[in-house]
């Protein structure tokens, strides 16, 4: 399978930076505990199987009470939906021929989603809900077939609703540029009840990085 191709559109040549990678950083002293690439050739690489084992991952941690509906098991918590659609969103809103490739870490204490590309509507806008416009169309009615993601631009509220439900700080939205780029952290389990030193609100601050400049909402 081709992982990255050349494209040419009126004379001019694109290159699909396509890379997915995930890491679990489980151990200080190890570089990651766990990763899976795209490109390792073990496994098909494409968006679809990278969605269920990353899912399968990050959710492994996950506390479910025992709860039964018509005699069976409930499995399912609005913290598992919640990170659902943050992956989705990170693979749906990701810029594919973008610099650098979609990176998600999980900690003990955290889960990163980054992909590159900037955001297309107003972070506000995107905190509030009931605005959408993705990326790639295309991955969202793959997902919308799976019942995951409903075009209502209702993800990232969801998320931070679920989060406030938990009494867990406020997700962080960060977007950089130079190269477009953007980052949802979340604190999760018992270290989402732990002080972080950004204190949650409705506020908006800019940090810079040197010639990079990135715009933080939590």
């Amino acid at each position: 399978m081709i992982f990255t191709k050349d494209i040419v559109y009126n004379n001019n040549e694109f290159r699909l930076a396509y890379f997915l990678d995930y890491q679990e950083q489980m151990d200080p002293n190890t570089r990651w505990t766990d990763r899976i690439v795209s490109s390792s050739g073990d496994w098909s690489g494409n968006l679809y199987d990278f969605y269920f084992k990353v899912y399968n991952k990050i959710t492994q941690d996950i506390k479910v009470p025992f709860k039964l509906e018509a005699g069976d098991r409930i499995d399912d918590t609005p913290v598992h939906k919640a990170l659902r659609e943050a992956l989705a969103n990170c693979l749906i809103n990701a810029d594919y021929y973008g610099r650098q490739g979609l990176v998600i870490v999980k900690k003990k204490e955290s889960i990163t989603f980054s992909n590159p590309g900037g955001f297309r509507i107003d972070v506000e806008a995107a905190q509030s809900g009931g605005v959408s416009d993705p990326r790639n169309s295309a991955l969202i009615k793959m997902f919308n077939l799976i019942d995951v993601g409903d075009r209502a631009g209702s993800g990232i509220l969801n998320i931070f609703s679920v989060w406030k439900k938990q009494g867990w700080p406020a997700p962080i939205i960060t977007e950089s540029f130079e190269p477009d780029r953007i980052n949802l952290s979340l604190l999760v389990g018992e270290s989402g009840n732990k002080k972080v030193a950004i204190e949650s609100g409705d506020k908006k601050v800019a940090i810079k990085s040197g010639d990079k400049t990135a715009k933080t909402l939590i």
